[in-house]
């Protein structure tokens, strides 16, 4: 098992534009908020109404966090550096942590916890950051996830190992080619996702990470790959508490659906994107064990639409 590097290179988050954070009260009032030089302990900053989450979708390659394809924001392989972390307070006294992001001569914002438009926000303390990004989401499972194994029998998801059989969807038993495991700090929008038990008929609750896609079969509809962010609606599924997390990944011959706590769900899938992102030891190790999946299932990812109607579906269901 290798646990010293992100198995995932891809991670994607909500940023806002940072002029979209500025002082409305306070010794810099009117200025957004910035690096380390640029702020002042106590003033109190407001985000505009107006202001539009995008997502920024990251890549690590060659010891640095670029923009990924498929971002809204940047351009493929473009710099993202961190540039500070901030600490504020909410005027109803909940905390809040915020990166400053540089993105060529644009600065942004990632919020690691809920940040209200139109609230008070005082800033309490500003601390400088390094390899922040690397870590920001990734495809896996949280400790203690049960897997269903070739024998029927579930096994919590630390205890696999390379070549232990797995009970898969469409191909039956298949050996574990490799497993990973990173410790990440995982808060506010980057928290793990959890479906509290008995939201999809699971036993216990399944806890992983935001961008993990579960399996859906809708009929005619086909078969749907959704992501467990999507499917958040406060109640039957919900962001977990943060902090620091152990994720897990498995990779097998093909991208595979699995079942995690009874739940379907993706297994590892290998792309020149992830392989970039592994680092040159890591991804050199997993292409010693054949390289594993590159093609990906057949299974849809639903529109924005379609997500919404399913999250309200459990909802009914659980509420």
């Amino acid at each position: 098992m290798t646990d010293n590097a992100p198995l995932s290179a891809l991670s994607r988050c909500t940023v806002f534009s940072a002029p979209a954070l500025s002082v409305e009260t306070g010794a810099l009032m009117g200025d957004p908020i910035g690096d380390l030089t640029e702020v002042a302990v106590g003033d109190v900053y407001v985000l505009d109404p107006a202001a539009v989450g995008r997502d920024l979708v990251l890549s690590r390659a060659s010891g640095r966090v670029a923009v990924a394809p498929g971002s809204a924001v940047g351009a493929p392989g473009e710099t993202v550096a961190p540039l500070a972390r901030h600490q504020l307070m909410s005027e109803r006294g909940v905390p809040v942590e915020i990166l400053l992001l540089a993105l060529g001569a644009a600065r942004l914002i990632l919020p690691l916890g809920p940040l209200a438009a139109g609230e008070e926000y005082s800033l309490i303390a500003s601390e400088p950051v390094a390899g922040e990004l690397a870590s920001v989401a990734s495809v896996s499972f949280a400790r203690g996830t049960r897997i269903t194994m070739a024998g029927g029998l579930q096994r919590p998801v630390e205890e696999l190992h390379e070549g232990d059989r797995v009970l898969t969807r469409d191909h039956g038993p298949r050996p574990v080619r490799w497993v990973g495991r990173q410790s990440v700090r995982a808060e506010g929008s980057l928290a793990p996702v959890v479906i509290a038990r008995g939201a999809l008929n699971n036993a216990e609750d399944l806890v992983l990470s935001p961008d993990h896609r579960l399996f859906l079969y809708r009929g005619r509809e086909g078969e749907l790959l959704i992501r467990a962010r999507d499917l958040i609606d406060g109640k039957g599924i919900r962001r977990g508490p943060g902090g620091h997390v152990d994720y897990f990944h498995l990779l097998f011959d093909a991208h595979e659906i699995i079942y995690a706590e009874g739940i379907p769900a993706e297994s590892l899938l290998v792309t020149p994107e992830v392989l970039a992102g592994l680092g040159e030891d890591l991804a050199a190790d997993l292409m010693r064990h054949g390289g594993g999946a590159t093609a990906p299932h057949p299974g849809e990812e639903p529109s924005a639409q379609e997500a919404a109607r399913l999250a309200a579906t459990i909802v009914s269901r659980t509420g």
